[in-house]
């Protein structure tokens, strides 16, 4: 079993997700942009998928933990259940969904939001909890059918009045719902092949001295520090986003 990974692919995987897990943990997101562009060096896309959403799970079980008496379950109950009723739709559309074009206007959105969010401080919504609930069904299906969205999701929770924590809390628990579930669907869909399983088993190791160094990191980072950093962060990966997906187009 141990012959179906090289050297190569272990010491790859292992230090992409130390680090991913470092800014995943600091963050409460974007294990899948620090990580993905690097994972695609040595393995095929859909052992990248696998292996980074399964081992998430207990990144997010570790973040739900750590800040467990602040975590608003109460309102993200109903925004990660209708994110649940996404996940089978975006699995469906998963072979079919996976336009260019569309990734580039989402990130582009997402790029919008993020500067106005930067530069016009919190935003009052009318009715949050609409907003919330059909975000989360859209945010799933953009994670399931595309692989990006999260972001969309960070920036609403950034418009309420959560501390740090809450925020971190609270996404967690949202990607644990959606998350989870698809990882079962792997299950059922037999994509734990004995290569999956191994890199797995390899990169836990890492993933959780990347949570200790973040939880040193997290002490030191007030409110407005980790404000710009969750923005700032969804700008520059953006960016990094659109010149891919731009440059595949030309």
């Amino acid at each position: 079993m141990l012959d179906a990974v090289s050297i190569p692919e272990m010491v790859v995987a292992a230090v992409t997700m130390l680090a991913g897990s470092t800014v995943f943990s600091t963050m409460g997101f974007g294990i899948g942009m620090t990580t993905t562009p690097f994972l695609l060096l040595v393995l095929e896309p859909q052992t990248v998928v696998v292996m980074v959403n399964t081992v998430t799970i207990l990144l997010l079980v570790l973040i739900i933990r750590q800040t467990r008496a602040v975590v608003p379950f109460r309102e993200m109950t109903g925004i990660s259940a209708a994110g649940l009723l996404a996940v089978p739709i975006g699995v469906f559309f998963l072979s079919s969904a996976t336009s260019t074009t569309l990734r580039v206007s989402i990130t582009a959105l997402i790029l919008v939001l993020a500067v106005l969010t930067l530069f016009s401080g919190r935003v009052r919504l009318p009715r949050p909890g609409l907003v919330g609930l059909s975000l989360g069904f859209v945010v799933s299906l953009l994670l399931t059918s595309l692989g990006i969205g999260g972001p969309l999701m960070v920036l609403f929770l950034l418009t309420r009045e959560w501390t740090r924590d809450a925020i971190r809390g609270g996404l967690a628990f949202y990607f644990l719902v959606v998350e989870g579930a698809a990882v079962i669907g792997y299950g059922v869909a037999g994509l734990f092949t004995a290569e999956r399983v191994v890199l797995i088993l390899i990169v836990i190791a890492p993933v959780l001295i990347g949570f200790g160094i973040a939880a040193l990191v997290v002490r030191r980072m007030n409110e407005r520090v980790f404000r710009h950093a969750v923005v700032g962060f969804i700008m520059v990966t953006s960016v990094m986003v659109l010149a891919r997906e731009v440059s595949a187009i030309i």
